[in-house]
């Protein structure tokens, strides 16, 4: 029951920091505001990889063999794009930093897909025919007159 409130505050918390990255970092005029900017994205990966474990919780059907290498992949791209991240700021230029969040968020990319896939089918009835013997006979047009 805790993983019910605890799990949508959190992809919560991380939409709003993600937002208030944006926020402060926004006029960049020193570094501490550039990199704000640069890692606003990165919060907000955290919530939508919530988002991908509450739909892996919620799913009904086992992971397969394809989708076990896809998980994998992505979970790959995302640690190697972690780590190319931090060694941007530590070591290496910059410019890492956003090949390093696009293989982020492909390997999030990789993991919504398959959670989608698992999800519960569910039949989708809009119209419903009432099943009555009762016939109604229509009421004759205005232009043909009453037959009383």
């Amino acid at each position: 029951m805790p993983s019910r409130v605890l799990l949508p505050a959190v992809a919560l918390a991380g939409v709003l920091v993600s937002v208030c990255f944006v926020v402060i970092g926004l006029p960049e005029a020193n570094p501490v505001q550039s990199v704000l900017l640069e890692l606003s994205s990165l919060p907000l990966s955290v919530s939508v990889g919530v988002g991908i474990l509450m739909l892996h919780r919620r799913a009904d059907r086992p992971v397969g063999p394809r989708s076990r290498v896809v998980l994998a992949a992505g979970g790959a791209a995302v640690a190697f794009g972690l780590v190319m991240m931090a060694w941007a700021y530590l070591a290496g230029p910059r410019d890492l930093v956003h090949n390093g969040q696009l293989l982020v968020w492909l390997g999030l990319l990789a993991g919504l897909i398959v959670m989608i896939r698992r999800q519960p089918r569910q039949r989708v009835t809009r119209f419903h025919l009432d099943e009555s013997d009762e016939v109604e006979e229509a009421p004759a047009p205005w232009w043909r007159g009453s037959s009383l």
